[in-house]
């Protein structure tokens, strides 16, 4: 009798024992589980962001943009309605800027027989490539229409092709122009040379254009800054579609 008693104290300890050896097997399980868990939930959130990034199209070889954010709050603004360009305290060297004609502190000003708001897309996007190679904050598009005014590369009511080629040298900037080709454009980018288009009718203008190519996103298309359209220039162009509208292109670096 003894003896069953003594072995069934004996059965009790050894399931004792097996319940806590369960409980913390359990709850080694569990806190893996958890710790697995929140790698996952980690790991799978830096991947959405990257997607996010790619997705907006600034990230590439190129001219940098300035943020997603600031792409999107562009667009917000309407297009060819009042946008808001890059304020200036944020304009620096090797960042191309949104600058827009239509925005409010230069649209009113005088050029080419009408207005920066109506005619001045040549200006405003030679005055993004020159703040991005130069660093400088002097020429706006307001500053820029009167420089190309001046010094008479205003024909016919229309910004000049000279003012690419002949105006960028008075600035201190080398230009040269491009081929309608992805792959000698994307070279160009590639080199920190932005890109100005003249457009002929169709997605960007009905009469004629000027616009910039900053890069190249991740997804291989263009980043563009449109100076008349910040709906345009929150998305991204697919390159053959860009190029089947250019009248001529012209690549910039400091001279």
């Amino acid at each position: 009798m003894v003896a069953a008693m003594l072995g069934g104290l004996a059965r009790t300890g050894r399931a004792a024992r097996g319940r806590r050896i369960g409980r913390r097997r359990w709850h080694l399980w569990s806190v893996l589980g958890v710790a697995a868990l929140s790698v996952f939930v980690v790991v799978a959130l830096f991947q959405m962001a990257n997607l996010y990034a790619e997705g907006l199209g600034l990230a590439g070889p190129g001219i940098a943009s300035p943020t997603a954010d600031a792409s999107v709050a562009a667009a917000d603004a309407g297009d060819g309605a009042e946008a808001a360009s890059t304020p200036r305290d944020e304009w620096r060297g090797g960042e191309l800027p949104f600058l827009y004609q239509t925005d409010p502190q230069y649209r009113d000003a005088s050029y080419a027989g009408a207005t920066v708001g109506e005619a001045g897309c040549g200006p405003t996007s030679l005055a993004m490539v020159y703040i991005a190679l130069t660093g400088k904050t002097d020429k706006d598009p307001a500053a820029m229409a009167a420089f190309s005014e001046a010094e008479g590369y205003v024909e016919e009511g229309l910004t000049a092709w000279r003012f690419m080629t002949d105006g960028a040298a008075d600035l201190g900037l080398s230009s040269h122009e491009v081929p309608a080709d992805a792959g000698r454009l994307k070279e160009e980018l590639a080199q920190g040379h932005p890109i100005i288009c003249s457009m002929r009718p169709g997605d960007f203008t009905s009469t004629g254009h000027f616009l910039v190519v900053a890069g190249v996103a991740d997804n291989g298309e263009l980043v563009i800054h449109d100076p008349n359209s910040p709906a345009n220039s929150a998305r991204t162009w697919d390159a053959e579609r860009v190029l089947a509208q250019c009248a001529n292109l012209w690549a910039f670096e400091r001279g």
